[in-house]
């Protein structure tokens, strides 16, 4: 049996004091003095060595146990795959160990992880929220545990938070497909009351009312959140059908756009001959799909920076009574094949059209 690496071997090997790498080990380098460059040392040796400090020991020493929780709607997703991966990186260089998991956008799921990360003694939390969740956030912050909600707030909440400005995202990306020449445009998203999709709605329903477009309820589809992928592509489908004078899509989250791409083969119809298309995130398969599809991007790593270091901020600050921090991020409009602007014969020939109908 091979012998557990004990963190007299890691001060051994290194040719550290004990005192010092627990220092390290214990997010305290800066308090003590100890250098950027040595920390980073003590830090690459123990995940080398594959060192797991005696967390129920450190804990009862210490009062933290140098964990954090992040609970996201689905790892599974690219947004917040990715966000995860940056979030466990930045942590480990600081020390801390990262407890992931998913809610499915489940508001019962998302209490007993709550319930479940209290009880494991996590320094502090992450929490992409789902509805319902008012009353455990509340009591999180009446017992001080650190928190920082991330991708969307909660009404009537006052709370720590990294969010994107989802407004803004959908309101250019609408303006985009306009001053490309598309005018009747259809908006994909699901039903939801959550902030960030609310504000991506907004954006797409305020960009056509101030270019004086109309938008009825025929362009506007929505599924549900816990449909199947078959569903969701089948309802989209139907949607192009029902809607033949349709010029673009807008669809307002990236699985939604996947599954959107892969009804509009179906019903045969290409991009963006047959229909423009844009989407709110990306995605690799945007990327590398032909056409190129056309999205609002979030810097996925600035996000995830933002959010771990105002947690940890608070984590070893401690929680003061000031105001929430609240930081919105711009997103960025990312233009390419699938929303290239209408030939001008195509404009002149719906410029015609509507002139002959005054």
């Amino acid at each position: 049996m091979t012998k557990k690496v004990s963190i007299k071997d890691i001060a051994k090997e290194l040719e550290l004091s004990i005192t010092t790498v627990s220092f390290v080990i214990n997010g305290k380098s800066e308090e003590m003095g100890i250098s950027e460059a040595t920390s980073n040392k003590v830090l690459e040796l123990i995940k080398k060595r594959d060192y797991s400090p005696n967390n129920a020991a450190r804990l009862l020493r210490t009062g933290k146990s140098n964990t954090i929780g992040l609970i996201v709607e689905d790892l599974g997703n690219y947004f917040f795959g990715n966000i995860a991966k940056v979030v466990e990186l930045e942590a480990s260089k600081r020390g801390y160990n990262v407890f992931l998991s998913s809610t499915d956008n489940n508001p019962n799921t998302a209490k007993a992880l709550i319930r479940k990360m209290r009880n494991s003694s996590v320094d502090g939390m992450i929490i992409t929220p789902t509805k319902e969740l008012n009353q455990e956030l509340e009591d999180l912050k009446n017992d001080k545990i650190p928190f920082v909600l991330l991708d969307r707030t909660v009404p009537g909440l006052s709370a720590n938070a990294v969010v994107l400005d989802n407004f803004k995202g959908a309101f250019d990306l609408t303006v985009h497909l306009l001053n490309n020449g598309y005018q009747k445009i259809g908006f994909v998203s699901i039903h939801s009351d959550m902030s960030q999709m609310i504000e991506r709605e907004r954006g797409y329903f305020d960009a056509m009312e101030s270019s004086n477009k109309s938008c009825t309820k025929e362009l506007v589809l929505k599924v549900k959140f816990d449909d199947s992928a078959a569903c969701i592509i089948s309802s989209i489908m139907s949607f192009v059908r029902d809607n033949p004078d349709m010029e673009a899509l807008f669809f307002a989250t990236n699985y939604l756009g996947v599954h959107g791409i892969e009804a509009l083969k179906q019903v045969g119809k290409s991009m963006p001959d047959d229909l423009a298309v844009v989407c709110f995130d990306d995605n690799d398969l945007f990327r590398l799909f032909t056409p190129s599809i056309t999205v609002s991007s979030q810097p996925i790593k600035q996000i995830a920076v933002e959010t771990i270091e105002l947690l940890l901020r608070l984590v070893e600050n401690g929680i003061k009574h000031e105001s929430p921090i609240n930081k919105v991020l711009e997103p960025e409009l990312i233009e390419r094949q699938s929303s290239i602007q209408k030939p001008l014969w195509e404009i002149e020939q719906t410029l015609k059209k509507s002139f002959n109908k005054i």
